[in-house]
C-alpha cells in the first residue's frame, strides 16, 4: 500500500493531458465562434476542457489518500494493438470478413474467457453484424471478401 493513490494520479493525470491537447488543438484549428454564434472549434473545445476539469477532479484528491501499486497488464494490450494492426493491414487486401476474423481473434486472445468454438461463433456473428450494418444498412461499399489471387 502506498502513500498516495498513485492509479488515479495517473489516470487523472491522462485525462488532464489528452483534455488539454483536444482543447487547445480544436481552439487553434478550428472557428470557434461566440457562444450566441458557434463555430465548428467549440465543441470539440469545450469537451477537451471539461475532459482536462474531470482529470483535476480525480487527481487532487489521489494525492491526499492511500493507493495500491499500479500494474500493467501487457497481455491485452499487446493483442489488442495486434489486432487492430491485423485489421488495418488486411481490410482492403482481403476484405472486410477476414479482417473482423483476425480482429476478433486476436481480442479472444486477450482474454481468456472464449474457447475456440466461442470465438469462431463471436467472429461469424460479428462478421455478419458489420456485413448488414455497412453494407445492407448504411450502403457502404466495402468488400465482404477480396482475395488478390
Amino acid at each position: 500500500m502506498y502513500s498516495r493513490d498513485y492509479r488515479d494520479i495517473a489516470g487523472g493525470a491522462l485525462l488532464v493531458i489528452a483534455g488539454l491537447w483536444v482543447g487547445i488543438h480544436s481552439m487553434t484549428s478550428f472557428d470557434v465562434g461566440q457562444m450566441n454564434r458557434m463555430g465548428p472549434g467549440m465543441f470539440p473545445a469545450v469537451l477537451g476542457f471539461l475532459l482536462a476539469g474531470l482529470g483535476v477532479i480525480i487527481t487532487l484528491p489521489a494525492f491526499f489518500r492511500a493507493g495500491e501499486k499500479i500494474e500493467i497488464d501487457w497481455r491485452p494490450l499487446f493483442f489488442i494493438v495486434i489486432g487492430v494492426l491485423a485489421f488495418g493491414l488486411t481490410v482492403a487486401q482481403f476484405g472486410m470478413v477476414p479482417a473482423i476474423m483476425l480482429l476478433t481473434v486476436a481480442g479472444v486472445f486477450a482474454d481468456n474467457k472464449l474457447g475456440v468454438i466461442g470465438a469462431f461463433a463471436l467472429a461469424v456473428a460479428l462478421s455478419v453484424i458489420a456485413f448488414v450494418i455497412f453494407r445492407l444498412g448504411l450502403g457502404i461499399v466495402l468488400e465482404p471478401f477480396r482475395w488478390p489471387f
